[in-house]
């Protein structure tokens, strides 16, 4: 079998359906291989927004005997940023396997630059945390 030649399957039991049905309805069944690549780019999305959100637990707790405005921001900073990731590899899973199912080119991909802002951001709130005395 070539790498770019299309894998026939059989149908599977009816009234078995996949969801999201706005992905799974539409085209045919591509090379399980893409299909599991981009499930396992979608989890490192997951594993990303999580370790932001234990990134937040860890400004929170750090500064919980004397909290202060710049934590706490820092902290809702991170899980704004968790919850954006989050949302963009739902997005990124779902137009890429739209777009392998409709043996369409994948779409690209303007999100690192929103990575390199939020990196900057949260740089930037570690450094006023640092910096700044306690008072």
């Amino acid at each position: 079998m070539a790498d770019n030649e299309v894998m026939e399957f059989e149908e599977g039991p009816p009234g078995r359906r996949r969801v999201p049905r706005g992905v799974f309805e539409r085209g045919s069944e591509p090379d399980p291989l893409y299909s599991l690549a981009n499930e396992r780019t979608y989890l490192a999305w997951l594993r990303l927004a999580i370790t932001l959100l234990a990134g937040a637990v860890a400004v929170d707790r750090l500064f919980r005997e004397h909290p202060w405005y710049a934590s706490e921001a820092v902290a809702l900073g991170l899980v704004v940023v968790a919850v954006g990731v989050c949302v963009l590899g739902v997005r990124r899973w779902w137009t890429t396997e739209r777009a392998l199912r409709l043996r369409q080119p994948i779409p690209g991909f303007g999100v690192p630059l929103l990575g390199v802002l939020a990196v900057l951001l949260v740089a930037a709130g570690v450094c006023v945390l640092v910096i700044v005395p306690e008072s």
